[in-house]
């Protein structure tokens, strides 16, 4: 991985900083990452999703604006709040950032055949001896319907573990050592 994130850091050589580390950014952060993590599960649940500020004629837009614009001291997103200030109300111009994260949990709890492939597939984890019953009940019992936005990305990440091993190694059982 380290050659292969070198070389796409290198493609970029030339480019000021930010725009080197921004490149960066989008190669793994947003295309090798989240938008395979969005598109995936949203199509699971029979979502269409779009993304209006990825549409090419405003990245182009974007990518030939002075560095300056784009990360202003350490304010992020600088030029395109600005641009949008008297357009959008102030609390959305001054919000934080949020991040682009996957808002799994939300989708498990208001989905029921998304909710009974997480569940199941959880349990199916258990059998393999990774996990306890007891706490794959839990989590979608108490802890999912209280903090989905928290507890949505274990129920994802251990979901995506059952998927891998149903795919690749479904055989496999854990056996602790004694």
């Amino acid at each position: 991985p380290g050659t292969l994130e070198r070389a796409v850091w290198h493609e970029t050589d030339g480019a000021d900083f930010v725009n080197q580390m921004l490149a960066y950014d989008w190669r793994f952060t947003l295309a090798e990452n989240d938008l395979p993590k969005v598109c995936g599960t949203t199509t699971l649940a029979g979502i269409e999703v779009g993304f209006p500020l990825l549409d090419e004629r405003l990245v182009d837009f974007s990518l030939k604006l002075p560095p300056h614009y784009k990360v202003n001291g350490l304010k992020l997103r600088w030029f395109f709040k600005e641009a949008l200030r008297g357009f959008l109300p102030e609390e959305i111009i001054t919000k934080q950032k949020h991040g682009f994260g996957l808002p799994f949990g939300i989708w498990v709890l208001r989905h029921p055949s998304l909710h009974q492939l997480a569940e199941s597939s959880l349990h199916q984890l258990a059998e393999r001896g990774l996990i306890r019953h007891p706490f794959v009940n839990q989590l979608f019992q108490q802890y999912l319907p209280r903090h989905p936005g928290f507890y949505g990305e274990m129920v994802w990440i251990l979901l995506m573990l059952e998927q891998w091993f149903q795919a690749h190694a479904n055989h496999y059982q854990f056996s602790p050592s004694a």
